[in-house]
């Protein structure tokens, strides 16, 4: 299905949790409606929005551990969370996100009384569409925005006017506004609101519009449709509702615990609501949830992350999709195969990439280029009274086994700018001003060290080009940042809105880690501490520098918009080597951006 849009000029915020006042529902209602999830789900049936509403409104509100749970974010994000005081500022220009006092709100939920916890995990919602962004140009040569439906094959030439009484372009822009949370640009969240171009991933993060983990406010959508073929159409899809196995109100209180019947998004779900009856072809299979794209316009080299395109360019396209130490070997052979294949450029595809291992990110830019120190951009961490002693003491112990690692261990860390070894603990620690560390950088492990050993290539930075559709998150964000900023490699940024300015990275903080390994690293001895779900956050914060090594600005907080932009069309969705084509174009010279 499409949806058009003509030109068009969150909101992130932490959402620690949720919980929603609800009426408590009499016990006997209650009983019936979760029996009939509990039904529906061992006959392998969608569940009923009704009755899944119903039951988990019935959940009792746990006061004691409200409090437990206020008490103890509070405590880790005021002592940690390196952005708790940034977080409530105004965004910088090119974002859009909504300020936030963390305790304020916090405080403001602690004082509220609930009636009931309701409990959204566990269950996945999804409407039986597959939609994405295109942009197309109309006979008057104006470029315009479409979504489509590759779901359903009758709808994929449908044009979709409104969704839920809405102009569907809005509707998606509010969705992404409002709901998603991965990124501080309305361009990378919209592109997550939809599905990608490329096999995924971790479900969470694309087509959130169409597939949830929230409860969803309405039992169902509907979507106003233009047809070639079939005029005006109305379609109304209602959610089909599954469950997935784990921790969560449901699980412990419906559940039988002996017999857990547990569901992946990939089987088959029949619906029975009348207005949103499923074909064969409407239900969720591998086929339709994975959807390979075909690589018509590359050679693939290497187990489907090495290519050289077929336009006599002699480019090559390494893509990488995660940061992990275990692939750097990988890497460092697709770098070696591409330059024995005679690759004179390279395009870097990091769509879609949720980040990993720090260290990969300074590996990958040594490998291009040089680990002349600085080789990173320079983090630093909240210091408080009790982290001292800690930080004393891993100095002292003088270890820098792997297994000994935490981020209060100066002997895992260089000094900013000339990667040297700290002298002391006090080097580390620093002045505290603004309550952080001095400034250190991530070293290379001995085993990193020796892959970089005589290790040559012929690339220089007008010979690569990155292309991501913004979300290139976490050691992702660090890596493309890095080759821009310092090696002044060129970006690209797929997708978002029309004619806007759109990120090519997402979330270039430090480091990201959990209250549990947090209170292990800095010998914290709360109590209290809830034990369902842990919560991650930032912990370090990274900051670029200019030419001088002077710091500039820290990184989260710096709106870096890509060189370039494409758009997606109904043919390089499905196809990413039409999107390579044309970096390959810019990359070479052949157009401007």
């Amino acid at each position: 299905m499409k949806i058009i849009q003509v030109h068009s000029k969150l909101n992130i915020y932490l959402i620690l949790f949720v919980i929603l006042l609800v009426i408590v529902l009499p016990p006997s209602t209650a009983k019936i409606s979760c029996s009939k999830v509990s039904s529906a789900l061992k006959k392998e049936k969608s569940v009923e929005y009704n009755d899944l509403k119903k039951c988990l409104e019935s959940f009792p509100f746990n006061a004691t551990l409200a409090t437990e749970t206020v008490d103890a974010v509070l405590h880790f994000l005021s002592s940690y969370y390196v952005f708790f005081d940034r977080a409530k500022e105004e965004p910088p220009s090119g974002f859009t996100y909504q300020p936030v006092d963390l305790k304020n709100e916090l405080n403001s939920i602690r004082k509220k009384q609930f009636n009931s916890d309701y409990d959204f995990s566990g269950f996945n919602y999804d409407q039986g569409l597959h939609l994405y962004s295109v942009v197309k140009t109309d006979k008057n040569k104006k470029k315009k925005q479409v979504f489509d439906d590759i779901v359903d094959s009758s709808n994929n030439d449908c044009e979709v006017i409104k969704i839920g009484g809405k102009s569907a372009l809005q509707a998606i822009i509010d969705f992404a506004n409002g709901t998603i949370q991965y990124s501080k640009d309305l361009n990378v969240r919209f592109n997550m609101a939809l599905a990608p171009s490329q096999p995924i991933i971790q479900r969470h993060i694309f087509q959130q519009f169409n597939l949830r983990e929230d409860f969803p406010e309405t039992s169902s959508i509907k979507y106003q449709l233009t047809c070639p073929k079939k005029g005006s159409v109305s379609l109304e899809r209602k959610w089909i509702i599954t469950h997935e196995d784990g921790f969560g109100g449901f699980s412990l209180n419906c559940l039988e615990q002996d017999n857990k019947p547990t569901f992946s998004l990939n089987e088959n779900f029949a619906s029975s609501d009348k207005a949103t009856k499923l074909t064969s072809r409407d239900k969720i299979t591998n086929s339709t949830l994975n959807n390979d794209p075909k690589i018509a316009h590359a050679q693939m080299i290497d187990d489907g992350s090495l290519y050289l395109l077929n336009d006599g360019s002699k480019t090559g396209v390494v893509i990488i999709s995660v940061e992990r130490v275990k692939d750097e070997n990988h890497l460092k052979n697709d770098f070696q195969k591409l330059k024995k294949h005679g690759a004179k450029k390279i395009i870097l595809d990091m769509s879609n990439n949720p980040g990993g291992d720090i260290t990969f990110s300074i590996f990958l830019t040594s490998i291009l280029f040089s680990s002349k120190q600085p080789n990173s951009f320079p983090t630093d961490i909240i210091i408080n009274d009790f982290t001292i002693p800690k930080i004393e003491k891993n100095f002292k112990k003088n270890s820098t086994d792997p297994e000994d690692y935490d981020v209060y261990n100066p002997k895992f860390f260089l000094s900013f700018p000339f990667g040297k070894p700290f002298n002391s603990s006090g080097d580390f620690i620093g002045t505290r001003k603004n309550r952080t560390s001095n400034l250190y950088l991530n070293t290379l492990t001995l085993d990193e060290n020796k892959l970089l050993k005589n290790v040559s290539f012929p690339w220089t930075n007008d010979d690569i080009i990155i292309i991501t559709n913004g979300f290139c998150a976490s050691a992702c964000a660090l890596i493309t940042l890095y080759l821009s900023e310092i090696h002044k490699v060129k970006t690209i940024a797929v997708g978002g809105l029309f004619e806007d300015q759109m990120s090519f990275s997402t979330y270039p903080s430090g480091e990201v880690s959990s209250s549990n390994d947090i209170a292990d690293y800095a010998g914290d001895n709360i109590t209290n501490i809830p034990g369902i779900n842990s919560l991650s956050l930032t912990v370090r914060e990274a900051y670029s520098f200019d030419e001088n090594k002077n710091v500039k600005d820290v990184l989260e907080y710096s709106y870096k918009p890509a060189d370039c932009r494409l758009y997606y069309d109904e043919k390089n969705v499905r196809d990413p080597s039409l999107l390579w084509l044309e970096a390959s174009k810019i990359l070479n010279n052949e157009v401007k951006c």
